[in-house]
């Protein structure tokens, strides 16, 4: 599955030390959220991260598609990143 433009947008903003930056998950979420300004992106954003975390991709295959994005932050366990992702989009 090919990444989508917006979630690229996202996921490069979860820098090395994102999590010294911030003190709680929902500060992180704004925090990486915020660059997204034009609704029309996080609209995307949010078809993209359902079609991703629907039931049929198994927690392997979320994980490896977390990998192939530019975060520096990594996700090795596919529940808690669906659920991560479930949380963001639900900020959207």
């Amino acid at each position: 599955m090919e990444l989508s433009a917006e979630f690229r947008v996202f996921t490069s903003q979860f820098y090395q030390d994102l999590l010294d930056d911030v003190s709680s998950v929902d500060e992180m979420i704004d925090t990486v959220l915020s660059p997204m300004k034009d609704r029309g992106d996080r609209q995307k954003l949010g078809i993209f991260i359902d079609m991703i975390t629907r039931e049929d991709i198994s927690d392997v295959e979320l994980r490896k598609l977390w990998w192939t994005s530019p975060a520096d932050i990594a996700f090795y366990d596919g529940a808690e990143l669906r659920a991560f992702l479930k949380r963001v989009r639900d900020r959207l």
